[in-house]
């Protein structure tokens, strides 16, 4: 015993030296931590400084606990109001949900809104809804249930937006349509339909009393071209001596969806054609390019410019068709436009592209006209600003900016003013920007024959 008692006191002294030497190594790390921190925080900007100290003080002295996720949201929405109403920041889910969209991809019945309130702009062709033909741009969705015993009244958008959340994909809805007022109950369309994960197609072409979309299963796929006459509504079913194409987005499939729809229109041997871009927003520039193409008229160009972007710096890009086709397809045809105050940017230069090249003059452009009591001008949307977006790998979020300001091939800016009457487009009197039943389509299409 006493000889092991010897042992363990000659140990001690080397156990404490390592400990000494390891807290003095622990010490030396978080000195040398403080150090590169302290300098790293030096060197940022004043601004950001301020920031991670303000935050600092608020978590740690606020009466209520606010989480690091809930203070950096803040200052990211503190951010975007410096911004303009096009450019925001996503976050990993949001950008997801805009890839799928922009994709075409999306998941619901297949209704889209005008802004606050209840009524339809459009239903999404290969939706659910679609499929069923008894809803249309200018009906009113005035009430939602999951049966008709239970539908509660959605006479606002903030009611329509609460009664859809309720439901998720494979659910069934019964959702009631009127087609005269927000708030009626009683003359109604009562729709039962079940939610689905579907891709929409952006163009539909109607000549002849038929109708036709290419319907896609997913955003790889080529699609079918399909005879859709059933499920579109009267007015689309053109008959006489026009065809119409309307392009309501330029994003998901839409360039190749236009590649058939003018193929269509060759084999029906068609020499008028009516391009309506009512409601179209736009969206992306290189289905613009694509679908610009067929309207360059006055030009032995392969690729000539169809948008040139102006970048602060004085840094211009200039964007080229993907062909010239327009011989091959719309050559020696009468070629029109319907637009309104929603037609915006990717379409307006789109009609930018026609009007340059001389496939259409602003007379052969329509533009409608709500307020038929008034002599002032009506115009398209004006919008001729571009948006980037930047993506971040390392987070999945993403940032959209307005970058650039756009000219047309001839040199002419929109932006702020659109295309108008007084440019020499015609006026086309309507009640809204969608009425049910669509007369202004049909008198754009009387009167050219």
């Amino acid at each position: 015993m006493e000889q092991e008692q010897n042992k363990t006191q000659r140990k001690k002294p080397n156990a404490l030296k390592k400990i000494l030497l390891a807290a003095a190594a622990v010490a030396a790390a978080v000195l040398l931590f403080l150090a590169g921190y302290f300098t790293y925080y030096l060197t940022l900007d004043g601004g950001l400084r301020s920031l991670l100290w303000f935050k600092d003080k608020v978590q740690s002295d606020y009466y209520q606990e606010i989480g690091d996720d809930e203070f950096w949201q803040a200052a990211i929405d503190g951010a975007e109001t410096l911004l303009d109403q096009y450019s925001c920041y996503y976050t990993a889910e949001e950008y997801d949900a805009v890839v799928n969209s922009d994709k075409g991809i999306k998941t619901g019945t297949g209704m889209s809104f005008f802004g606050n309130t209840n009524k339809l702009y459009k239903v999404a062709i290969n939706s659910p809804l679609f499929y069923t033909g008894k809803a249309s741009a200018g009906m009113f969705l005035t009430g939602v249930g999951s049966s008709e015993q239970t539908i509660a009244d959605t006479f606002t958008s903030s009611a329509v937006e609460e009664q859809l959340a309720s439901f998720n994909e494979g659910d069934t809805a019964v959702l009631r349509f009127s087609e005269t007022a927000a708030d009626d109950t009683q003359n109604c369309e009562i729709v039962t339909v079940t939610l689905r994960t579907y891709t929409e197609s952006f163009v539909l072409y109607a000549a002849g009393g038929r109708a036709y979309a290419n319907i896609c299963e997913g955003d790889e796929d080529e699609g079918v071209w399909t005879d859709v006459s059933a499920y579109v509504s009267e007015d689309e079913l053109v008959v006489g001596d026009a065809a119409y194409i309307r392009l309501v987005q330029f994003s998901g499939n839409a360039a190749e969806e236009f590649d058939r729809a003018a193929e269509q229109y060759v084999q029906d041997a068609k020499r008028t054609l009516l391009l309506d871009l009512r409601n179209d927003g736009g969206g992306k520039v290189s289905i613009m390019q694509r679908i610009a193409s067929y309207f360059l008229a006055n030009t032995e160009e392969k690729t000539p410019v169809v948008m040139t972007a102006k970048y602060r710096g004085d840094k211009e890009e200039h964007y080229l068709a993907a062909d010239n086709r327009y011989a091959a397809y719309f050559g020696g045809s009468e070629i029109y436009v319907a637009a309104n105050m929603n037609t915006a940017s990717a379409s307006e230069a789109l009609i930018g592209v026609m009007i340059s090249y001389g496939a259409i003059g602003y007379e052969n452009v329509f533009i409608t006209d709500t307020n038929a009591e008034s002599d002032a001008p009506v115009t398209t949307y004006g919008k001729g600003i571009m948006q980037t977006t930047y993506y971040n790998p390392l987070t999945g979020e993403a940032v959209k900016l307005t970058t650039a300001t756009i000219y047309w091939p001839n040199g002419e800016c929109i932006h702020g003013e659109g295309i108008s009457t007084a440019d020499g487009a015609q006026a086309s009197p309507a009640e809204t920007f969608a009425d049910y039943g669509d007369a202004e389509l049909s008198a754009i299409l009387a009167q050219i024959g």
